[in-house]
């Protein structure tokens, strides 16, 4: 599966999958934080981590976005 892949792919899917687990790490010890402190205030942590989110997903539909126009004008297509 994975030698079929070209580098790039690669690299997209370990950035993905290293963003992924520090944001499910982030959002497990937010979790844990409020179970053992209820009193603390979590909307700061969620706001940074809901940015994260947001700025990975606009990076990675751009870059899928580049690469079919990218291969569109590499097959001719317009």
């Amino acid at each position: 599966m994975m030698r079929e892949r070209t580098t790039v792919d690669l690299v997209v899917i370990v950035f993905t999958l290293m963003v992924a687990f520090s944001v499910f790490s982030a959002t497990v010890g937010i979790i844990v934080g409020k179970i053992v402190h209820p009193e603390i205030d979590v909307s700061p942590a969620g706001e940074i981590i809901a940015g994260i989110i947001e700025t990975v997903v606009g990076a990675l539909i751009g870059f899928v976005g580049g690469r079919a126009v990218g291969r569109n004008e590499a097959n001719g297509s317009k």
